[in-house]
């Protein structure tokens, strides 16, 4: 008897015989789960040969079988079972662009950093950026001295700079723009 197509009932015959699902071909339920930060996936594979039991008698008659173990998507761990992943995921998160650079959604100027429409513009190799600000001013901004033109950090020199500073900083982060050496990030 072959594994490869199971048999037909009755209910089925009214198919057409070349849209039949195989147990290859059937998705199984329960193939994704969430353990102790592991992103599990079920995979399955086809071996060759009998399934193995403890018992010294073969009762099949396939010359394959199936089997299933689960991997964690982040850590790349295996197991058998998915309530063998006990241990917390030793693989977190990366974290976010903001937290990189130690902004919070809390502070006035990085909501405003974030909200505005500007326009960050890369001329040349180097740490100089000219920012369009939404008022249609531009100003220059130097990422390696950690200075803006912009008047609000000539006059206040906020602790983790002015909204162009930051708003230069997150694109140079999140690989809109690139970075002083001409790279891009991620």
């Amino acid at each position: 008897m072959s594994t490869n197509r199971p048999l037909q009932s009755d209910s089925h015959r009214d198919r057409p015989t070349n849209e039949y699902t195989s147990d290859r071909d059937r998705s199984y339920p329960g193939d994704v789960a969430r353990l102790n930060g592991h992103e599990l996936v079920a995979i399955d594979e086809w071996l060759p040969g009998t399934e193995p039991t403890p018992y010294e008698i073969d009762l099949t008659d396939g010359y394959e079988y199936r089997t299933r173990y689960w991997r964690c998507r982040k850590c790349g761990q295996e197991r058998n079972h998915r309530d063998e992943f006990t241990t917390p995921c030793n693989n977190p998160q990366p974290p976010t662009a903001l937290e990189e650079g130690g902004y919070s959604i809390d502070d006035p100027r990085t909501r405003r950093a974030l909200n505005e429409r500007m326009d960050v513009r890369f001329a040349t190799v180097g740490p100089i950026y000219e920012v369009e600000s939404e008022s249609g001013a531009t100003y220059e901004v130097d990422i390696e001295a950690a200075t803006c033109t912009c008047p609000d950090f000539e006059q206040r020199q906020p602790e983790n700079g002015c909204k162009h500073l930051r708003r230069v900083d997150l694109e140079i982060r999140t690989g809109l723009v690139p970075a002083p050496d001409g790279t891009f990030s991620r």
